[in-house]
């Protein structure tokens, strides 16, 4: 990396001393060595200062300073993003509505809260989160996480009540229907119609023929 205060030296001031080797040259070169130094102690401490860029050891004495606690089960980057949004964390506990928002910042969305007081109005300051299982499912440390990010942050007349998790479960349901149709076929002998009947009689006497005639 080439010092910043050395080409400083050379292309700004134009110290024409310094472009040939002596010892003006190799002091002034020293000196832009130390300005390079102590530029980045000053960007490393400014950085120290803002909790958004200072290294991980000293977050935790940010967080104290505004209120904020690291919980075990948080992660750095979460614990990093309260602290640098503390006033709006602030702002956002003790309300019904900024639990939601909260719970969100920890990865649990969609997240509900049911007022017990609908079942029985003497639990009128009980509620019960419901909280949807992400694709990744839940353990033990998320139960714990919620319930501390909801006792943190809910109003302080409220009470938890009870943790309920449930599923969604996406599909395609197909409905179907027949249609019958039916007739009644009634089978009846037919009527016979005019018929002729001939009907031969042979006796000793003679042949005789006898014609009847039957109308239907």
């Amino acid at each position: 990396m080439k010092s910043i205060f050395w080409k400083y030296f050379k292309e700004v001031l134009g110290w024409a001393l310094i472009h040939s080797p002596g010892a003006v040259s190799v002091i002034a070169k020293g000196v832009a060595l130390v300005f390079d130094d102590i530029r980045e102690d000053i960007f490393w401490l400014r950085d120290q200062l803002n909790p958004a860029t200072c290294e991980e050891q000293y977050l935790p004495e940010h967080g104290a300073t505004r209120g904020i606690p690291q919980h075990p089960l948080e992660s750095i980057d979460q614990y990093r993003k309260r602290v640098v949004k503390a006033y709006v964390w602030h702002h956002q506990g003790g309300k019904a509505e900024g639990m939601p928002k909260i719970l969100k910042h920890y990865g649990y969305e969609g997240c509900t809260f049911y007022n017990c007081r609908k079942d029985d109005a003497a639990r009128w300051a009980e509620f019960k989160a419901q909280i949807p299982v992400p694709e990744r499912g839940l353990e033990a440390n998320d139960y714990a996480l919620v319930t501390w990010a909801v006792q943190e942050t809910k109003p302080a007349r409220s009470k938890l009540s009870a943790l309920q998790t449930y599923t969604v479960t996406q599909g395609t349901a197909n409905a179907s229907g027949t249609l019958l149709l039916g007739s009644v076929v009634t089978l009846e002998p037919e009527k016979p119609k005019d018929a002729v009947l001939d009907v031969t009689i042979s006796s000793g006497c003679g042949l005789h023929t006898i014609t009847t005639t039957s109308l239907g």
